[in-house]
């Protein structure tokens, strides 16, 4: 399935805006993610603390996603999106501050900031729903987060090349770099071209949001979204500090996420025909596979292959299970409910990533980078668990073989 399939007009070009930004969206979470570990480890008080910054970042995502969520059903995508995309202008700043004026407090300030953005671009994948129905709907959500894959040689490249630019004020350069690529996306948000939600009669809001979430489907596709990231996270934002601390080089820990970000981002461009053609159940329970394969690879070594497989592997289970979990989501509510529904699933998902990230620089100072993969396990088979009860409940656990 190929973006061309998706019509190019108004919805086409949606697609093609929409799928940029998530690229541009995830270069910057790469830059943020690579070096504020790295400075964190050299302003904080106490080496546990180097990823308390990046925990803020996702904290500062939870705590926002729910208010964006509603924010954007009063206002409208676009403009939610280009309030997003200029507080992600202004956290590029900051952490430039942070770096020339050597604050730890200031740099745990700019996570926060970060987080908001965050919070805003984290419904690209949602909003091409809103001018797309039917059949097309699950390949422009996949397409949408394929976008993603241009991530993979901006990230890296952009925070490698970047790094030393403003010495000797190490990575001050990169947070720059963050501040440029928000702006970038201001520009090309401002040719979307999403509705803007129509004033709907207070008592046609749909189902209560409780209603909602009880469904198994809804269950079962919120574990999946929260531990693809809960998983990918921990491993990825101890991945740099465990490379530096086994005397790996900054340029093999940039070609680690560089090859992550690909493979997060890849099989987005055909994950919707798969879950159409096998059917979505079956995707989810492959993803889990992947993250399980990713967790092998931790607990097998410390050499930069060992890096590199952990990375590859989180990325593509991270796919298999987010945008099946997605899919799910979308499938979840009617229109009126939508807002509260994504909203309140994003927070859950959101909290997930807060609660693994700031435990994970502890974690990995005091027992090491196997750990980092060991605590993992319950939470993965928790959701292979949950997803082959559910395909037995629903009576899909055989692959479903559909026309695409």
């Amino acid at each position: 399935m190929a973006i061309s399939s998706l019509r190019f007009g108004s919805i086409g070009r949606n697609v093609l805006i929409l799928a940029t930004c998530q690229g541009l969206l995830f270069s910057i979470n790469t830059v943020f993610a690579l070096v504020s570990g790295l400075v964190g480890a050299s302003l904080a008080p106490d080496p546990a603390l180097a990823t308390v910054p990046l925990g803020l970042f996702i904290a500062g995502a939870a705590l926002s996603t729910y208010p964006a969520s509603l924010l954007m059903g009063r206002i409208g995508r676009r403009p939610g999106f280009l309030i997003g995309a200029s507080v992600g202008f202004y956290g590029g700043v900051l952490g430039a501050w942070a770096v020339s004026i050597g604050s730890f407090g200031l740099l745990c300030f700019t996570g926060l900031v970060m987080g908001v953005y965050f919070a805003f671009g984290s419904y690209y994948r949602f909003a091409i729903v809103d001018v797309v129905t039917g059949k097309l709907k699950r390949h422009a959500v996949s397409i949408v987060l394929a976008g993603g894959v241009m991530s993979g040689v901006v990230g890296p490249y952009s925070a490698d090349w970047s790094r030393d630019l403003l010495a000797p004020q190490t990575f001050m350069a990169s947070y720059a770099v963050v501040s440029a690529l928000a702006y970038l996306k201001l520009l090309l948000l401002a040719f979307i071209d999403i509705p803007t939600p129509r004033k709907v009669d207070k008592q046609h809001t749909g189902r209560p949001l409780g209603e909602i979430i009880r469904q198994p489907r809804f269950i079962v596709a919120a574990i999946a979204g929260m531990v693809s990231w809960a998983a990918m996270n921990q491993l990825m934002v101890a991945a740099p500090i465990a490379m530096h601390i086994c005397a790996l080089p900054f340029s093999d820990a940039a070609f680690v996420i560089q090859w992550h970000n690909f493979a997060m981002f890849l099989p987005g461009f055909f994950a919707g025909a798969l879950a159409n053609r096998f059917g979505v159940y079956n995707v989810m329970l492959w993803g889990a596979v992947m993250l399980l394969g990713a967790v092998v690879a931790v607990v097998s070594g410390i050499d930069l292959w060992n890096f590199w497989w952990a990375g590859f592997l989180v990325g593509t289970g991270w796919c298999f299970l987010f945008v099946s979990a997605t899919i799910v989501i979308t499938e979840c509510c009617a229109v009126q409910e939508q807002s509260k529904t994504q909203g309140f699933n994003d927070f859950l998902v959101f909290f997930a990533q807060a609660f693994g990230t700031f435990g994970t620089g502890a974690l990995l100072h005091l027992l090491g980078w196997s750990s980092v993969g060991y605590t993992l396990l319950p939470i993965i088979i928790l959701t292979a668990g949950a997803t082959i009860w559910l395909s037995i409940r629903e009576g899909t656990l055989a692959p479903q073989i559909r026309s695409s």
